[in-house]
């Protein structure tokens, strides 16, 4: 039977090997860098301004209304998906009014798209057409983006991305405002500013023109133009979105700019609670440093007990405790 440091030597040194492997290998199988999770939970935006103006698609006679207006962006990540890339989903819609005390949800709605495309898990990039379904009955389309939506780059940097302005079907500059913290986290802030666009230069599209009626009654061809200032607030870590902000100025004008009829007036936010569980959401993903540093460390004790294995199994310590 072989002595108890003997087997205890050996136990030493097998420990130490597996410690040494995971510290290893680990780092090709475990993502700890803040790439976009795939178990990620469904994430919802919402933005609500209790005094919108907008028009009504159910009855186009009543003009500009002043009525709340909400926003939702629904972000899910999907299947197919690998280490490096991801399928994402987003649902976007607007609504008028409260759900509870004005009408059915179709007599509400103003908007909604679906978007499917594909993006890169540590960037954020855009990697394929974005294929584009208007719940309102135009058929599904699709349009490329050099940039990226909702996803910013892990470790986020103090500078300008190209980010989606789902309006004008391209990505448009964010440019980097400041850094804060918030709750432990370094929160980066970034605005994009989109002045007078007008939206048919971008894509062809019945929305984006209109008949207009001049002073002296004559008509004219009318364009949708589009202002916005959009401001981000990203977990630098992660890159993931963790507060929104909009102030949406559209309306039809003639071909100088000059705005006849208002099509949507909207500034909103996200409220504390929803920021709050964003950045908690963030905070759950791995950090890439710490499980950087726990391997290092792995590895240091698995070579110290690789060691001390090797030592017992020579039988050193029993010939010390013998001298002795």
């Amino acid at each position: 039977m072989l002595p108890k440091s003997r087997i205890i030597s050996a136990l030493l040194l097998g420990i130490g090997v597996a410690l040494v492997v995971w510290g290893l290998v680990a780092p090709r199988f475990v993502h700890a860098d803040g790439r976009l999770p795939l178990d990620l939970e469904a994430t919802t935006y919402v933005l609500h301004d209790a005094d919108a103006q907008t028009t009504i698609n159910s009855d186009p006679a009543a003009g500009v209304v002043t009525t709340p207006v909400t926003r939702q962006l629904h972000f899910e990540v999907m299947d197919p998906a690998s280490a490096e890339e991801a399928t994402i989903r987003i649902g976007d819609t607007y609504m008028r009014g409260n759900p509870d005390t004005q009408g059915f949800e179709q007599e509400r709605l103003l908007s909604a798209t679906v978007s499917s495309l594909r993006i890169d898990r540590l960037s954020g990039e855009v990697l394929s057409d974005i294929s584009l379904t208007n719940q309102l009955a135009s058929p599904t389309v699709e349009y490329s983006v050099d940039g990226i939506w909702l996803k910013f780059p892990t470790d986020a940097a103090a500078t300008t991305y190209n980010v989606l302005d789902p309006t004008l079907r391209k990505a448009m500059p964010a440019d980097f405002v400041e850094s804060t913290e918030l709750e432990g986290r370094q929160i980066m802030h970034y605005r994009q500013v989109i002045d007078n666009a007008n939206v048919a230069e971008s894509f062809a599209d019945s929305n984006n023109t209109t008949t207009l009626t001049k002073e002296d009654g004559g008509t004219t061809t009318g364009y949708l133009y589009h202002n916005v200032t959009r401001d981000f607030w990203v977990d630098q870590k992660t890159g993931l979105l963790v507060d929104l902000a909009e102030n949406i100025n559209d309306y039809y004008g003639d071909r100088s700019g000059q705005k006849y009829e208002q099509k949507l007036l909207f500034d909103a936010s996200l409220d504390d609670a929803a920021v709050a569980a964003l950045v908690q959401q963030a905070a759950e993903i791995p950090d890439a440093e710490v499980i950087e540093t726990l391997n290092k460390v792995g590895i240091g004790v698995g070579a110290v007990l690789i060691l001390l294995g090797l030592l017992g199994s020579f039988g050193v310590f029993a010939k010390k405790r013998r001298k002795a």
